[in-house]
């Protein structure tokens, strides 16, 4: 049989505050901190495909860090070359490497993996969960924080 709320239980439904709301007593078991805000509670898979760590931005990156390597040992050969008053010469497999290496960052940038899009899909979940539960406006506090 249900009872009805006493003084110290009043329960608030359907309303909306816009300044603190004092608490009489102070919480010592969740859901202390949900009592104005409504979570986003993770799943673990969800949590693993935030995780993930092999994305085509991750392989861009690589590809740009290589390409960018073989440039700078190209540049420091034709740098010490000049330097020694010698005529600079650059070898047909580091123009290959540097047309390979941009290559790959060009279809690194442009196609996505399957992770990339699970990556994306949970991203928009994520923020639509935010942007239609708008941060919270209560604080919550005791007597003996007033």
């Amino acid at each position: 049989m249900p009872t009805s709320p006493s003084n110290s239980e009043k329960i608030i439904e359907g309303k909306k505050f816009d300044s603190p709301l004092i608490i009489s007593k102070f919480f010592t078991t969740e859901p202390e901190r949900y009592i104005a805000e409504k979570p986003f509670d993770l799943t673990k898979y969800e949590f693993s495909v935030l995780r993930k760590r092999v994305t085509s931005e991750l392989l861009f990156t690589a590809a740009l860090g290589a390409t960018v390597g073989v440039v700078l040992t190209v540049l420091a050969k034709v740098l010490a070359a000049l330097l020694e008053k010698n005529s600079p010469t650059v070898e047909t497999w580091e123009l290959y490497a540097v047309g390979c290496g941009l290559a790959a960052m060009l279809v690194f940038k442009i196609f996505r993996t399957d992770a990339d899009k699970e990556y994306c899909q949970l991203e928009d979940v994520i923020d639509g969960h935010f942007q239609s539960n708008k941060p919270r406006m209560v604080h919550l506090t005791g007597e003996g924080n007033r």
